[in-house]
């Protein structure tokens, strides 16, 4: 049975009096998982089901057989901690896809635990269903980032908010995933707009690190039914996205941008929490909403 987590619709006040909104964007690292735009988590715990028990399975045939001259001290931790649902850290999933797709064709040879390593030691990394899962995990991330869209004239575009898609967060609530629609996006653009907040941009997340010289001059929100497309690479993205171009005059941010030290966008704002029943087909590791979930502040502060 796949893990199953709460799900909630975020909102904001369409009111320019209510302070629950949108307020800034930040340059960051590393853009939010699954190609988001709210603080990343650190580590990750949404790995299917079938990948603890491949390392569970591994680890119960070793007990019996031993390990004999299989493996390396890091792949026998590594499958202590799948099989225990234990968060993984980004640079784990990225060896972790890097190992299982070196040794794929181990399985060639290897179709039991005791015909060879390949086999035992494939499972311990969590099998195929790690690998399809750690592949779209980085792939997800990877593909956050915004792009220079004019060298000369200083300019970068990229993705603010993607609409309906799953946002797993991880923090002082438990694991859940968040939501934005169409509508709700749609809300939040216009209301950014009209109380003027097209230069508040700060690094990092961080309130103390406002950076001026940064202004959003380009905003569109992907409408199939208008023609309004998103940038070249986020083809897939549902209608509703947002997206914006931002132009830097301020050297030392721009520089950062060139060095690779900042690669996307993250939006900040105070949000209300709806609960929702919808199931997300597309994302494997939810298919409906639970009923019995821990209870989430009705507003809180990325």
């Amino acid at each position: 049975m796949e893990k199953k987590l709460p799900i909630y619709n975020l909102d904001i006040v369409s009111e320019t009096e209510s302070d629950v909104e949108v307020d800034f964007v930040a340059l960051v690292d590393r853009p939010a998982i699954e190609r988001s735009f709210l603080a990343f988590a650190d580590s990750f715990s949404d790995y299917p089901e079938s990948v603890k028990n491949n390392a569970q399975a591994v680890l119960d045939w070793t007990e019996e057989n031993g390990w004999g001259s299989c493996g390396t001290e890091v792949g026998k931790i590594r499958a202590n901690q799948l099989a225990k649902g234990e968060p993984i850290s980004y640079e784990t999933i990225k060896r972790m896809y890097s190992y299982l797709t070196r040794h794929a064709g181990d399985l060639d040879s290897s179709k039991g635990y005791g015909d060879g390593c390949g086999k035992l030691m494939y499972d311990a990394w969590g099998g195929k269903t790690a690998l399809n899962w750690a592949e779209s995990k980085i792939n997800n991330i990877e593909r956050q980032g915004f792009s220079i869209q004019n060298e000369e004239e200083k300019i970068i575009s990229g993705p603010l908010m993607l609409a309906d898609t799953p946002i797993y967060r991880n923090d002082a609530n438990g694991e859940y995933f968040v939501v934005f629609t169409k509508d709700t996006i749609k809300k939040i653009a216009q209301k950014y707009f009209k109380k003027g907040y097209q230069s508040n941009v700060n690094l990092m997340h961080d309130s103390g690190q406002q950076l001026s010289g940064l202004t959003m001059f380009e905003s569109w929100i992907v409408d199939e039914k208008r023609g309004i497309k998103p940038v070249k690479g986020y083809e897939d993205v549902k209608d509703g996205s947002w997206f914006g171009s931002f132009k830097v005059e301020n050297e030392d941010v721009w520089q950062m941008i060139k060095d690779g030290k900042v690669r996307g966008f993250s939006v900040e704002g105070v949000f209300n929490y709806k609960k929702t029943e919808q199931s997300i087909p597309e994302f494997p590791n939810v298919q409906k909403m639970i009923n019995d979930i821990m209870e989430v502040l009705s507003q809180v502060k990325f």
